[in-house]
C-alpha cells in the first residue's frame, strides 16, 4: 500500500482510511480486468493496518504472493500469509519455478538483503536461465532525490554483483520509489512500479509528492516472453489534500 509523507511521519499514520480507500480503487480495477494474480510489493502499513489489509485481500479471492517494504515486518505479515514463513534468517524469502522461468522473491524490510539471502538467492539462480525477481528496494540505480535522500538499498552492490555474475537473464519488479521508471544493465532489466498510496516527482530538486494519482503495474508473463504496462488511476480529492504536489524538506 506504500505510504505518504506528512510532515515527518508516512502518511498512513495519519490518513489510514484514505489509504485503504487507495487501495480498493486498485483491486476494484484489476477485479475488472480480469486479473486473477496479484503480487503485492511491500509497505502494508503499521503493524494495526496488516490485518485490515488482509482481510480486504481475501474479499477479492485473487492468488496472491507478498514481500515486505521497508515498513513491513515478518514477524507481524506472517501471522496473516503463512505462504512465506519457511524464510531464510528471519527473511521472507521463496522461490518457484513454471517450466523455464523462476520467479523470486526476496525480503529487505531492513533495508538489505543479508549475508544469509544472499548466499539462498545464489543457490536458487545457480540451475536457472530465466529469472523474474521481485524485490521492494530497486537494484540499479535511479537518479532521483530520493535516492540521494539514503532510501537506497544498502546492500544492493553485493546483490547486482551476484546478479550479473549469473548466466540467467533477469527481470527485476520493484517499487520503495513511487515512481515509474525502466533501465537496464548487462542482463538484469529493472521495473519499478508506481504505488498505491502516492507518488514521488523522479526529477526534480528536492522530494515532492503527487497525491493525484494512484497506480500499479501488469505483468504478462507467457512461457519466458514477459510484457508489462503500468496502470495509472485517478485518486477523488479529499479534504487531506491541500495540494496534489507537496514539496518535502
Amino acid at each position: 500500500m506504500g505510504g505518504g509523507l506528512a510532515g515527518d511521519k508516512m502518511r498512513y499514520e495519519n490518513e489510514p482510511a484514505e489509504h485503504q480507500s487507495n487501495l480498493r480503487i486498485v483491486l476494484d480495477d484489476v477485479a475488472r480486468k480480469g486479473i486473477s494474480e496479484v503480487i503485492f510489493g511491500g509497505d502494508i502499513g503499521t503493524a494495526q493496518s496488516v490485518a485490515g489489509f488482509f482481510e480486504l485481500l481475501a474479499r477479492y479471492g485473487f492468488a496472491t504472493s507478498v514481500i515486505l517494504g521497508n515498513h513491513d515486518t515478518f514477524a507481524e505479515v506472517g501471522k496473516y500469509w503463512p505462504d512465506g514463513a519457511g524464510g531464510i534468517d528471519g527473511k521472507m524469502c521463496y522461490a518457484r519455478s513454471a517450466g523455464d522461468l523462476k520467479q523470486v522473491f526476496l525480503d529487505t524490510s531492513d533495508n538489505s538483503v543479508g549475508p544469509a539471502q544472499l548466499a539462498w538467492l545464489a543457490r536458487e539462480l545457480e540451475p536457472a536461465c530465466r529469472v523474474v525477481l521481485f524485490i521492494h528496494h530497486p537494484v540499479l540505480d535511479v537518479h532521483t532525490p530520493i535516492e540521494r535522500a539514503g532510501a537506497a538499498l544498502r546492500d544492493r552492490e553485493q546483490l547486482m554483483a551476484l546478479l550479473t555474475a549469473s548466466a540467467c537473464e533477469i527481470d527485476v519488479f520493484c517499487g520503495h520509489y513511487h515512481m515509474d521508471d525502466e533501465r537496464s544493465e548487462a542482463n538484469v532489466r529493472q521495473f519499478v512500479t508506481p504505488a498505491v498510496s502516492y507518488q514521488i516527482v523522479k526529477r526534480a530538486e528536492r522530494i515532492e509528492v503527487d497525491t493525484s494519482e494512484v497506480a500499479y503495474r501488469i505483468i504478462d508473463i507467457d512461457s519466458t516472453d514477459i510484457r508489462t504496462e503500468v496502470v495509472r488511476l485517478a485518486r477523488p480529492t479529499t479534504s487531506a489534500d491541500t495540494s496534489s504536489n507537496r514539496s518535502l524538506r
